[in-house]
């Protein structure tokens, strides 16, 4: 023992040798034993040791825990312009690279020490950049030919994309990473530039799926453009599916909006024959600007018979109309889309739906939920007397059976209202659609929005898109008002060139049936035929009401 509690001989006290003695080795060494100094006071240098002395630590082990430090020792020893001096950087594993890519995308915490652990490498950066060259490039590609493909022409591949690529990734990958070291270094920061570049590199993660999509988005852009590849490819058609169009955007260039932008090309200024407001009180109160344009109207050009009316109403008449159209036209007789499938209550929805905003009507109160209908099904197996004989159960069934193949025989035509050889039966008896079964029990407040339409005069059959002739009610006074002020405001007006002419006069209309439209914001009005109409030289007047954009544009 050398200096306190200094140890440099190791004794081993187990029996050796034939005699028991313990047998001293040639040398240290050749007993497979080290030895290691483990003082640090260095005031105890020049004492004398009677062991051997101590070896000398590896390097590995004196900076296990300093992995940056450990990775410049490993290099350190290698030339700058050599391959095995950038080896180290590309020493990961295919799990640390997806786990950075992953984290990448759902960026939290401090990237560089919970995820890099301050150990940054160049192949993901390098993987990453090169993924998205090759994507970018490909999805271009496929594209070009894909469109080139549907008009019928030669596809010729540019190179110059390629490059182009590769310039602007890897720049924006490792020159930008160089430049944010340097400006940061020269503000006297120590960064990491390998670090750095991990950022830039790992960021590039969310480009490959994008740009996955976005060649997605151009194929389906693309092949909506191909009149081949749609069944149904009518000139309506195509302009629906512009307009509810995702991928691409809808185009709106060919959008005529009277009120704000006139088309001269498209719209032509007519004058009507009387002012609306003094036909019907129904649209407001005449003022000082109304007289300015009480008979302003629009025809359109390329479609003989529409005659646009720019807004007409007052505020105060708009929100009257709307008000109607919440509370009184959802009230019995007339009926919904609701009523197939919910015993809706014959005051409407608009009542309870204010109770429950309201905080009246609590969650366990039974009028909280519209109940549903019971479908045929269960309506078939609601017989609770189980002692009826044999006999009586058998044909109850067989008329329950006939109820419903005559049911399913005045339900099924052959041909749709929008064919060209579709004629309505009017007189038949119509039987109401069945309801379903899988509807959702839901509150007043969610099945209200749920409200699509309301029938006013005779009840329309949806099925059959036919009337009931047998179900006629009152049209409210309101909606027969305007209605009627509107096809008297239109007498003798046409288009000034004098290719058609409104003949029909107001004193021989008489509103008899009408449909009330609600809208959520994602809804469309579907188009449509209208070959039930019995008088098909009477106008068919629409009121649209929409959310305003800017003051005074309101319809």
């Amino acid at each position: 023992m050398s200096g306190k509690n200094q140890y440099n001989v190791l004794v081993d006290m187990e029996d050796g040798g034939a005699g028991g003695a313990y047998t001293q080795p040639t040398t240290i060494e050749s007993d497979g034993l080290e030895f290691q100094d483990f003082t640090n006071d260095t005031s105890n240098t020049n004492s004398k040791s009677t062991g051997a002395p101590p070896l000398s630590t590896p390097s590995n082990t004196a900076n296990f825990y300093n992995t940056e430090q450990q990775s410049s020792n490993n290099g350190s020893s290698k030339p700058l312009w050599s391959l095995d001096y950038y080896a180290r950087y590309f020493d990961v594993d295919t799990s640390q690279v997806v786990e950075r890519c992953l984290k990448t995308l759902y960026p939290v915490g401090d990237f560089a020490e919970d995820t890099l652990n301050h150990h940054p490498d160049l192949y993901g950066p390098f993987w990453i950049a090169t993924t998205v060259v090759f994507a970018v490039f490909v999805c271009s590609s496929l594209a070009g030919s894909l469109a080139a493909y549907i008009v019928g022409v030669e596809h010729l591949y540019d190179f110059r994309q390629l490059s182009y690529a590769v310039f602007v990734v890897y720049i924006y990958a490792f020159l930008c990473p160089v430049l944010v070291w340097a400006s940061t270094k020269y503000f006297g920061c120590q960064p990491s530039l390998l670090e750095i570049i991990d950022y830039y590199g790992y960021g590039l993660t969310v480009w490959v799926p994008v740009s996955a999509r976005a060649r997605q988005a151009r194929e389906m852009a693309e092949k909506k453009r191909d009149p081949t590849t749609y069944v149904n490819q009518t000139p309506f058609r195509y302009a629906e599916r512009n307009f509810k169009s995702r991928t691409p955007p809808p185009d709106y260039s060919d959008v005529i909006y009277p009120s704000s932008r006139p088309c001269p090309d498209q719209l032509a200024p007519i004058e009507l024959a009387h002012d609306l407001r003094s036909l019907s009180s129904y649209f407001g109160a005449t003022d000082s600007a109304w007289e300015q344009r009480s008979k302003e109207a629009y025809v359109l050009k390329e479609l003989p018979g529409l005659i646009i009316i720019p807004n007409p109403f007052t505020p105060e008449a708009q929100r009257h109309l709307i008000q109607q159209c919440l509370c009184d036209y959802p009230q019995a007789p007339n009926t919904s889309n609701l009523h197939t499938h919910y015993e809706v209550p014959a005051t409407g929805l608009w009542p309870l739906f204010e109770q429950e905003q309201n905080g009246t009507i609590p969650m366990d109160d039974s009028s909280y939920y519209i109940p549903k209908k019971q479908s045929n099904t269960s309506e078939n197996g609601d017989d609770d007397d189980d002692d009826d004989d044999d006999d009586d159960s058998d044909d109850l069934d067989s008329q329950q059976q006939q109820q419903q193949q005559q049911q399913q025989r005045t339900l099924a035509i052959p041909l749709k209202a929008c064919d060209d050889d579709f004629k309505p039966d009017m007189d038949v008896v119509k039987a109401d659609p069945p309801a379903a079964s899988t509807v959702p029990l839901l509150p007043t407040s969610d099945l209200i929005r749920r409200l699509r339409w309301i029938t006013l005069g005779y009840h329309y059959h949806w099925p059959t898109r036919t009337y009931h002739m047998d179900r006629r009610y009152p049209v409210p006074t309101a909606v027969g008002s305007l209605v009627k002020g509107v096809v008297t405001a239109i007498e003798n007006v046409g288009d000034p060139e004098g290719k058609w002419t409104n003949t029909y006069q107001g004193k021989d209309y008489q509103a008899e049936a009408g449909v009330v439209n609600y809208y959520q914001y994602r809804d469309t009005l579907m188009g449509h035929v209208d070959r039930s109409e019995l008088n098909m030289d009477a106008p068919l007047i629409s009121i649209r009401y929409r959310r305003r954009r800017k003051k005074n544009d309101a319809k």
